[in-house]
């Protein structure tokens, strides 16, 4: 058996790519693959994290992980876990489907040692892909997650400082870092990076472009059932909503993921999608700047054959972001959907 690994990163449509391999078990199997369960009720494979960490994560403690010492036996149990799917799958089955997010957006250099040393000796081969998005979308996307899911209440002009710090969040955004782990864990040869972005997709679409990353070649996606979830962004207003109430229902509590955030998450997915946050052209350029010697890298590593810059400028930014700003009525309107 081989293993493709895709490893995000985060707001790199991960939900959307998981939940259709989860819901489609016929079309891989016919096409050579297997989407395993990992010990988790959802499609993100957030197990591997777990296993691999160099700590516990809050949200492991709904997987009965509090310590390294349960952490090591639930490290044993995923290991025989992969081997049992090993040997339940199908003739014909030759290719394992793995995939989480939180393998970049939370996993250190010893957590990926810790991966390698896990899934190596379970496979034939060990195939890692990723996919990698301009700094400055990546900045705007998480924030507007860390809002929905109350993270903090940062102002995005805080936020974007804290990504330019020398240890950034999110901490994924310096790619020459980051894949350098992966890198040494499992061998540049091992690692195919793709570019979060229409131009560069296979047919402008991530669904056949990760397909024919794993299956080396343009696939034929009949039968193939897309999942729903697209995980839309919400509105700038909207983020300002969810970035005042924070301080009062916050993601975690007493060193836990607070119950009283997750009975919103319904309803605050439900908030409006427009007008979409924006950015100014000076934070995007500063971004960008600020990342420009570890894209060079990148470029120079894994696209050799391109003409630099790897990510063009932005000209048609505003002068000014639209974040930040939410009227009296479009709190109110928020609060009523948040009560319904």
């Amino acid at each position: 058996m081989n293993l493709v690994c895709h490893i995000g990163t985060p707001k790199t449509a991960t939900t959307y790519l998981q939940e259709t391999c989860a819901a489609n078990p016929d079309w891989l199997r016919e096409n050579g693959m297997v989407y395993p369960d990992l010990l988790s009720p959802i499609a993100n494979h957030i197990t591997l994290f777990y296993a691999a960490a160099q700590y516990v994560d809050p949200s492991a403690h709904a997987y009965g992980l509090r310590s390294m010492a349960e952490v090591a036996v639930f490290r044993g149990t995923l290991a025989d876990q992969i081997r049992q799917q090993i040997a339940a799958a199908p003739p014909g089955v030759t290719t394992m489907l793995m995939s989480s997010e939180n393998l970049t957006g939370n996993l250190g250099g010893p957590g990926v040692r810790e991966l390698a040393c896990l899934l190596r000796p379970l496979f034939d081969q060990v195939r890692i892909v990723v996919y990698l998005r301009r700094q400055d979308d990546a900045v705007l996307s998480m924030y507007g997650e860390f809002m929905r899911r109350g993270y903090h209440g940062a102002p995005f002009a805080e936020f974007v400082e804290n990504a330019l710090r020398p240890d950034p969040t999110p901490p994924y955004l310096n790619y020459r870092r980051l894949l350098g782990h992966w890198i040494e864990a499992f061998g540049a040869q091992a690692i195919t990076v793709r570019l979060f972005d229409r131009a560069e997709l296979v047919d402008g679409d991530v669904l056949t472009d990760f397909m024919a990353q794993v299956l080396g070649r343009r696939p034929d996606l009949a039968g193939l059932v897309p999942s729903g979830n697209g995980n839309e962004s919400l509105s700038a207003p909207a983020l300002e909503f969810l970035r005042l109430i924070q301080p009062m229902v916050p993601f975690q509590m007493n060193n836990t993921v607070n119950p009283a955030r997750q009975r919103l998450e319904r309803r605050i997915n439900r908030l409006p999608g427009t007008p979409r946050p924006q950015m100014s052209a000076a934070q995007s350029a500063r971004i960008m700047a600020h990342y420009r010697a570890a894209n060079d890298w990148l470029r120079q590593t894994f696209f050799p054959d391109r003409p630099g810059p790897l990510f063009a400028p932005r000209p048609e930014l505003p002068a000014d972001s639209n974040l930040g700003r939410i009227s009296l009525t479009e709190f109110a309107r928020f609060t009523g959907e948040m009560l319904q």
